[in-house]
């Protein structure tokens, strides 16, 4: 079998069908059809069926996917690789991240490469959790930084893929540093039900833990900017949800933070292929992320 037949394979399983996947490739659906029918014929058995109007995976079919994604991981290290190795040390990681990460985080790392490795580049991106993860598999970028709830499981689909774990940090309600809460040491999500809230877009897990404490929370202003929220908060639009992070890269003194009583903690973490690792210039951004999440921490 081939590369470019994997490559085919992969696309037909992310869109559903060969056209599809045909017009994503550059490619003319006969093409794909060619590929796939090399790839099976190689194999002695189908790794595509037809089901109804579309297309779905044979056992084979899923089985080649998972080898396939480590296949693309070794040929993006290689090139990863070459191109270090050419720029002596140097070259581009692509990084992935949540705002929280780029906003404490990697403005360290950037600032402490500038000195030790002024050879390496770094282009950001950034990204919630899951379209990071997506990022970090499909090989758009080289490292994610990404987080999760203490009580959570790993998503099955980092499995075959390096996590490496960095800070944790608590989740915080936000309010005006006059605020009566503020003299608190924490506070119980069942004692905000008549607060007026500025929060993020991504609120699913607030939203229930609201409804499951008995209370609908009334959201005043939908913003996804960090320091916009903390503008807000700041000015009497209401209060917020903020972890740590976020919390301590720009603290104001007429905001107020104190710890949620009953809410996981958040797990900072980057992600990346295991051949990635061994890339120099990738190796290196993630040794210091380890550094500055120390630090930190």
């Amino acid at each position: 079998m081939e590369v470019q037949q994997l490559r085919v394979l992969a696309e037909i399983a992310r869109t559903g069908s060969y056209t599809a996947a045909a017009r994503s490739l550059g490619y003319t659906q006969p093409a794909v059809s060619y590929q796939m029918r090399r790839l099976q014929d190689s194999l002695g058995v189908p790794v595509v069926v037809r089901i109804g109007r579309g297309l779905q995976l044979t056992e084979v079919g899923e089985v080649l996917l998972r080898h396939a994604d480590n296949v693309f991981s070794v040929l993006r290290a290689v090139e990863q690789d070459m191109t270090s190795t050419v720029a002596r040390g140097g070259g581009l990681v692509r990084v992935v991240a949540f705002q929280s990460g780029l906003l404490r985080l990697l403005p360290q790392v950037i600032e402490r490469l500038r000195v030790s490795h002024p050879d390496i580049r770094i282009s950001l991106t950034q990204a919630e959790p899951v379209e990071a993860r997506r990022l970090v598999r499909a090989g758009e970028a080289d490292l994610g930084l990404l987080c999760n709830w203490a009580n959570e499981e790993v998503p099955q689909d980092e499995g075959t893929m390096l996590r490496h774990q960095l800070i944790t940090d608590r989740r915080c309600v936000l309010m005006p540093a006059g605020h009566p809460l503020a003299r608190r040491e924490s506070i119980h999500l069942a004692e905000l039900v008549d607060a007026d809230w500025v929060m993020e877009s991504f609120r699913d897990r607030f939203v229930a833990a609201c409804t499951n404490a008995g209370f609908s929370p009334r959201i005043v202003a939908t913003v996804d900017d960090v320091l916009t929220i903390q503008s807000l908060v700041a000015g009497g639009a209401g209060i917020s949800l903020m972890g740590e992070l976020g919390l301590l890269a720009h603290p104001r003194a007429d905001l107020a933070h104190r710890p949620l009583s009953d809410w996981p903690l958040r797990r900072t973490y980057a992600l990346l292929w295991p051949d990635l690792a061994r890339v120099p210039a990738v190796a290196v951004v993630l040794n210091e992320l380890r550094r500055v999440a120390r630090r930190i921490s």
